[in-house]
C-alpha cells in the first residue's frame, strides 16, 4: 500500500515559478535574491518538479509575462509553487512586488511601476491540490523614504515589508519571511536566513508542508536571535501534504526531527495539528503520544502549524517504568541540575517533557524573584535619590532666604549712601551746569562745524556702500551664470553618457540577435566560418563567453563530421585495429591508408566476395569489421613452412639412412653403446623443431580462431568466419 501511495504521489504534476530581483536600477542593489532564487530553482529541479521557470532580475513587462505564462502552466498541475525574492512594499493596505526597473517617485506610481501581490498569488489558482506562495520580500525598502506622499491615504501609510494577505481560495498557503508589517534580514552569507531555512527543510521527502514551515520558523528565530519570525497565512485540508512524497520503504526520520515536530505540534495542541503530525510520522513512540493527545481532545478547526503562537502544552502520560519511579522522587525538586540530569538520562521519555516544564517553571520563578529584587533595589535607589533631592531643595531654600535678607540690608545701606551721594551730586551738578552752559555755548559753533563734516563723510560712506552693493550684485549674477553653465555641462555629459549606454545596449541586442541566428544556422556549410568572422567583430562584453562556447560546439561538430568522412584518420585507425584482430593485417596502427593497409583491406573484401577496386574505409565498413568475433583472414605461411595451430614452423629435412656394415661379434659392447648414442641423437633431432621455434613466423590473434588450414598432402583447408 505504501508503494502504491508513493507511486500515485509521484504521478502528480508539480510546477514552480521562481523570481529573484537583485540589480535594482534606481536604488542600491541587493546581494542575495538572485542567488536565493537560483538555489531554490535547483532545489525544485532536484526534487523532480515537472516544470521550473526561473526569472532573474526582471523588469515590469518581463515580470507580467512570466506570471501570465505560469497561469497556463499551473492550470494543468496538481501542485503549484511561486517563490519571489526582492523588494516589496505595502501601500494603503495593498501589497506590491517591485521589478528592477521600477521608478517610484511618489505613491501614485505604484500601480503602474510595481506588480500587485494578488496577481502573483492568483497565478497558482489553477493547481488542483496545493497552491504555495513563498515571499522573501520583507527587506528594509529604500524606495519608501524617497517616495512623495501625493495621495490622501485613508487607512495606512507607505511601509516597508508586506501586509497580511488571507488567501481567497482553499488549499492555499502564503509564507512570509517575516510577520506582516515587519522587515527581514537580507543576510551576510550566501542566502538570506529565511531562504537558507527553506532550502534545508521544504523538500524533505514525506514532510508535511506545514511542519516544514514550522521548522523554517524555528530555525530563522534561532539564526536571527528572535528578531525575525516567519509567518504563514491560509489553511490546508486533512492528510499529509508534502512537496516531495516519501519513497516506498523509506526509513524512519531521525528521532531528533520527530521530537522537534512533536514539540512544535504540542505547542499548538489542536486536533488538526496532531493529524498533520501523524500523517508525517505514522509510527513510533511519539506517534503513540500524538494519538493519545487526539483521544483526549475534541475535533477543532483548521490550523496552520507554522503560523500559530505557542499554547500550553498538554499533559504527558505517566509511566510505571524505571524513569517514572525516579521522576516521582525528584518531581518536586527545586534544583535545575537534578532535573537536567534526568532529561539527559531519559531524553526520549515523555517524562523528560514534564522535567523540562518543571525547569522552565523554576527558571521563571527565579527570574520573577530576580525581577522583584531588582524592582526593590530600584525603588530603594529612587527613594534615596528623592530624599537627597528634597534635602538639596531645603538647603537651597534656606540659602535663598539668607540671600534675600542680605540683599535687603545691602539695599537699605545703598539707599542711604545713594541719598548722601545725591545731595553731593546735586551741589556738584549745579556747579557743573554752570560750567557746561559756558562750555556749551563755546562748543556749539564747533559742533555745527563737526556736523557739517559728519554729513559730508556720511554722504561719501553711503556712496561707497551703494557702489559695493552694486559690485556684490554683479558678482552674484556672475556666480549664478557660472553655476547654470556648469549644470548645463553636467546635464549634457549625463545625456551623452546615457546615449552611449543606450547605443552599447542596442549594439549588444543586435549582436545577440546575430549570434542567435548563427547558432540556429548550425556549424554545417559556412556556419563555422561565419561564427569565426562574427567572433572577431563582436564588441559586446557579455556575449564573449557565449561566442567562445558556441565556437567550441561548432568546432566539435565539425570535428565529428570530419571523423565520419571516408578514409579519415579516425576511421583508418579503427579499421587497422580490427584488421589486425581479424588476422588480415600485421602492420601497426598509424591512421594512414598505407600499402599494408590496402593489401589487408583487399584480402578482407576478396574473402567476403566484395569488390576491391577503389576500396575505402567508411563507418559502415568499420561497423562490419566490429561484428566479426573470429579470425577472417587465414594465416599464410612461406614456402618451406607448415601451419601448426596458429604458428608457421619450418619443415624438417629428411635424414639419410645409416650405413650397415659387418661387425665382429666381439664388438657387441661397442655397437650397444653406439645404439644408445643413436637413440640419444634421435631424441635430439626430434626436439630440434622446438629449438628452431624462435625462427617461426606467427601472426597476432585477438580471439581464438575457427580457421583450419596448413599443408597436409599438398593442399590446405581454409574456413572463413563470416
Amino acid at each position: 500500500m505504501l508503494a502504491m501511495a508513493s507511486e500515485a504521489a509521484w504521478a502528480e504534476k508539480r510546477v514552480a515559478l521562481i523570481v529573484g530581483n537583485s540589480r535594482y536600477q534606481t536604488v542600491p542593489q541587493l546581494a542575495n535574491p538572485s542567488r536565493d532564487a537560483n538555489a531554490v530553482a535547483r532545489m525544485f529541479k532536484d526534487a523532480g518538479f515537472d516544470s521550473v521557470e526561473v526569472q532573474i532580475n526582471v523588469g515590469n513587462l518581463e515580470f507580467k509575462r512570466a506570471i501570465r505564462k505560469f497561469e497556463t502552466t499551473a492550470d494543468q498541475a496538481d501542485i503549484a509553487v511561486v517563490y519571489y525574492a526582492g523588494h516589496g512594499l505595502e501601500l494603503a493596505g495593498t501589497n506590491y512586488l517591485i521589478p528592477i526597473d521600477a521608478k517610484l517617485a511618489s505613491d501614485r506610481d505604484a500601480e503602474d511601476e510595481a506588480i500587485l501581490l494578488e496577481r502573483l498569488v492568483s497565478s497558482a489558482d489553477g493547481a488542483k491540490r496545493l497552491r504555495l506562495v513563498i515571499l522573501d520580500a520583507c527587506r528594509d525598502n529604500p524606495f519608501v523614504p524617497a517616495m512623495r506622499r501625493e495621495r490622501k491615504l485613508a487607512n495606512r501609510a507607505v511601509t516597508s515589508g508586506l501586509g497580511r494577505v488571507e488567501p481567497t481560495s482553499t488549499d492555499t498557503l502564503i509564507a512570509y519571511a517575516a510577520k506582516a508589517g515587519s522587515t527581514a534580514d537580507d543576510g551576510d552569507g550566501q542566502h538570506s536566513p529565511f531562504t537558507a531555512a527553506v532550502l534545508k527543510n521544504l523538500t524533505v521527502p514525506g514532510l508535511d508542508v506545514r511542519l516544514a514551515f514550522g521548522r523554517v520558523r524555528d530555525e530563522v528565530l534561532k539564526t536571527t536571535a528572535n528578531r525575525q519570525e516567519p509567518f504563514v497565512y491560509g489553511s490546508l485540508g486533512g492528510g499529509n501534504i508534502s512537496l516531495v512524497p516519501a519513497p516506498a520503504g523509506a526509513r524512519d526520520a531521525p528521532a531528533s526531527d520527530v521530537k522537534a515536530d512533536y514539540e512544535l505540534v504540542q505547542k499548538i495542541g489542536s486536533r488538526r495539528a496532531w493529524e498533520v503530525f501523524l500523517g508525517t510520522h505514522p509510527t513510533g513512540f511519539y506517534a503513540d503520544l500524538a494519538r493519545a493527545q487526539m483521544d483526549s481532545q475534541a475535533p477543532s478547526a483548521n490550523t496552520v502549524v507554522a503560523a500559530l503562537p505557542p499554547q500550553a502544552a498538554p499533559s504527558t502520560r505517566e509511566s510505571s517504568s524505571k524513569e517514572a519511579l525516579e521522576w516521582d522522587r525528584l518531581k518536586d525538586s527545586t534544583d535545575p541540575a537534578v532535573l537536567q540530569r534526568f532529561i539527559k538520562r531519559y531524553p526520549d521519555s515523555p517524562l523528560s517533557i514534564m522535567a523540562q516544564q518543571r525547569m522552565d517553571l523554576l527558571r521563571k520563578a527565579a527570574q520573577e524573584r530576580e525581577d522583584q529584587a531588582r524592582a526593590a533595589r530600584d525603588a530603594a535607589r529612587k527613594a534615596a535619590e528623592e530624599a537627597l533631592r528634597q534635602a538639596e531643595q531645603r538647603k537651597a531654600e534656606l540659602a535663598a532666604v539668607r540671600k534675600r535678607e542680605d540683599d535687603e540690608r545691602r539695599a537699605r545701606e545703598a539707599e542711604a549712601a545713594e541719598k548722601a551721594r545725591a545731595a553731593a551730586a546735586e551741589l556738584a551738578a549745579a556747579k557743573k551746569r554752570e560750567e557746561e552752559e559756558r562750555r556749551a555755548k563755546a562748543a556749539e559753533a564747533e559742533q555745527k562745524a563737526k556736523a557739517a563734516e559728519a554729513e559730508r563723510k556720511a554722504a561719501e560712506a553711503k556712496q561707497k556702500a551703494e557702489q559695493a552693493e552694486r559690485e556684490k550684485a554683479a558678482a552674484e549674477v556672475a556666480a549664478l551664470r557660472a553655476a547654470s553653465e556648469r549644470q548645463a555641462r553636467e546635464a549634457e555629459a549625463a545625456r551623452k553618457k546615457a546615449e552611449m549606454a543606450a547605443a552599447r545596449e542596442a549594439s549588444c541586442k543586435s549582436e545577440q540577435t546575430k549570434l542567435e541566428e548563427l547558432i540556429a544556422k548550425g556549424s554545417e556549410g559556412s556556419g563555422l566560418d561565419d561564427l569565426k568572422s562574427f567572433s572577431r567583430t563582436v564588441s559586446c562584453d557579455r556575449l564573449g563567453p557565449l561566442v567562445v562556447a558556441s565556437l567550441d560546439r561548432f568546432n566539435a561538430a565539425a570535428a565529428r563530421r570530419a571523423a565520419a568522412l571516408p578514409n579519415s584518420p579516425e576511421l583508418l585507425r579503427a579499421a587497422q585495429t580490427q584488421l589486425i584482430r581479424l588476422g588480415c593485417l600485421t602492420g601497426s596502427v598509424d591512421g594512414t591508408l598505407n600499402p599494408p593497409t590496402r593489401t589487408a583491406l583487399g584480402r578482407y573484401l576478396s574473402i567476403g566476395g566484395q569488390p576491391t577496386e577503389n576500396a575505402s574505409v567508411t563507418e559502415g565498413l568499420v561497423a562490419e569489421l566490429n561484428r566479426h568475433t573470429t579470425r577472417v583472414c587465414p594465416i599464410e605461411c612461406r614456402a618451406g613452412e607448415t601451419l601448426r595451430g596458429e604458428t608457421c614452423v619450418a619443415d624438417e629435412k629428411p635424414k639419410a639412412p645409416p650405413a650397415i656394415a659387418a661387425r665382429p661379434k666381439d664388438d657387441d659392447d661397442v655397437q650397444s653403446r653406439r645404439k644408445q648414442g643413436g637413440r640419444q641423437s634421435d631424441r635430439e633431432t626430434r626436439s630440434k623443431p622446438a629449438q628452431d621455434a624462435p625462427r617461426a613466423r606467427q601472426q597476432a590473434v585477438a580471439r581464438p580462431s575457427i580457421v583450419s588450414g596448413g599443408r597436409s598432402g599438398g593442399s590446405a583447408m581454409i574456413g572463413v568466419g563470416f
